[in-house]
Order: structure tokens, then sequence, then C-alpha cells
């Protein structure tokens, strides 16, 4: 918060790019208390109304993610990376809902090792919340998944609703999942 507030200061040259690690030692260790406030990002984009910023978040769990992406975060990219915890649909659906403007970049990356199949964000709900983020951002260019299930149908549908803006569309291949009813279709 209070790196924020003194770049916002108008003496300084306005920013055009944030970069913000986000790790779990270090959210483990340090209270997010400290972190900017929805006040704090509308003050220094007010003076750098060209910044974007790009998040790296590394094994941080889904309730701290959600208390440090506050809405007034020109995100232009997000890349998740968990080899302990798992990204929830909640924080995808929240990305999707609040980002929808500048986003262009989206990589979550899962190595957690469990034997019973990658985590499914949609958690059984009709609307796939990877799915709702290629229709909401719609400067989407890069869409990576990699150690989470995509359903057959949502990677259509994600590819159709971005068509040729999205550039990159990279998924694992054990990550591709199919209904029963698609595979006796296949």
């Amino acid at each position: 918060a209070e790196m924020a507030k003194v770049l916002a200061d108008s003496n300084h040259v306005p920013l055009h790019r944030l970069s913000l690690l986000v790790h779990s030692v270090s959210v483990t260790h340090k209270s997010l208390d400290s972190m900017p406030e929805d006040e704090n990002w509308k003050a220094l984009t007010r003076n750098s109304t060209n910044l974007r910023v790009y998040i790296m978040a590394f094994d941080v769990k889904s309730d701290d993610m959600l208390r440090i992406l506050k809405p007034s975060i020109p995100l232009e990219r997000i890349h998740f990376d968990s080899y302990i915890t798992c990204v929830s649909g909640a924080v995808v659906d929240l990305i999707s809902r609040q980002y929808d403007k500048f986003l262009t970049h989206f990589i979550l990356m899962n190595d957690v090792v469990d034997m019973s199949g990658f985590p499914d964000l949609s958690d059984n709900r009709n609307e796939d919340p990877l799915v709702l983020l290629a229709w909401r951002c719609t400067r989407l260019s890069l869409l990576a998944v990699h150690g989470y299930t995509v359903w057959a149908h949502n990677l259509i549908a994600i590819a159709r609703l971005r068509g040729s803006d999205l550039k990159v569309l990279e998924v694992t291949e054990e990550s591709i999942d199919f209904d029963q009813g698609e595979l006796a279709d296949q």
C-alpha cells in the first residue's frame, strides 16, 4: 500500500507496466493487511492511465488471491503456478468479471500430484469459469491451462468465442476430458 501511494504521487513519471510476484512463502510470513486497497489502485491509475499490471502467483491460496485482487487493478496478465494449492473456479470467475477490459494473458499451471485426477474448475456447475473468461475478456489473446481438467466441449466453446483473436490456446493433452456421451459419438 505504501509503495502504491508513493508511485501515485504526481511528481513521479507515470508507470506503464507493473509486475507483481505473490508467493505463498511471502503471504505466510507477512500480513496481507499491507496490500494496496482499491483506493490505492484508483489513485495510482489516475496518474498512470496507461498502467497495466502483470501478476505471477506461486502456490497462493484462493482465499488470499480473493483478498489481493482489487477491482481497480488494470490487470493485463496473470500467471498462476501451483505445486501445493489449486486455483478455485471462484478466483477465475472473479478475474473474468473484474478485468474484462484489460486481460490479455491467462496462464494456469498445476503440478500437484494427485492420483484422483486433475482439479475441475467448473465444480459441476453449468458454466465453466474458463468459458466465461473467454466470453467476458474480449482482449484475451493467450490462454494456457496445464494440470486442470478442461472438458473438450468447453475447449471448443473457448476457441469459438475468441476466434482468431486468441493467438495461443495451450492445453496439456492430459488435461482434456470428454463426456461419456461425446466418447460414444467419437
